[in-house]
């Protein structure tokens, strides 16, 4: 870390996928491209929101499935999938996180600001959010990151 305080992030993926980078200990974003991955530093903390099971596909999920810090070491490239590579970053996951629904946050947020249209704000591979918002949701999975 350069000095500044941690980053707080949100990560757009399919919990399938999601599930994949908590069991491996790793987290991509954007379908791998490394500028994204390179957004997040040792020490920031990730969360992952889950729209669906799949890829536009499965069933629905709407809500945030993993939460963690990114560890020491520089942006790699790793297989995803089969045939899917990708940048990714080594993760510290919490294991004892619950996953947390949406709908009982999004009045909470700062950053959504029309309740009506809040799924544009998660159209985004990867976002960052403020402290306190970040807060918000790690109190929602039960843990605490802040």
């Amino acid at each position: 870390m350069t000095g500044r305080g941690p980053g707080h992030w949100i990560g757009v993926a399919a919990a399938a996928h999601v599930r994949i980078g908590v069991r491996d200990g790793f987290a991509m974003f954007a379908h791998g491209r490394h500028s994204a991955a390179a957004r997040v530093q040792p020490g920031d903390r990730v969360t992952y929101y889950s729209p669906r099971e799949g890829i536009k596909e499965g069933a629905e999920v709407r809500s945030f499935t993993a939460i963690g810090v990114v560890a020491d070491g520089p942006v790699g490239e790793r297989e995803m999938l089969p045939g899917m590579m990708g940048a990714y970053r080594r993760m510290d996951w919490r294991a004892d996180a619950r996953p947390a629904e949406i709908y009982p946050l999004l009045d909470r947020f700062s950053f959504v600001t029309d309740r009506a249209h809040w799924g544009m704000y998660f159209r985004k591979s990867l976002f960052a959010v403020s402290a306190a918002d970040f807060a918000l949701i790690a109190d929602a999975m039960g843990v605490d990151l802040v």
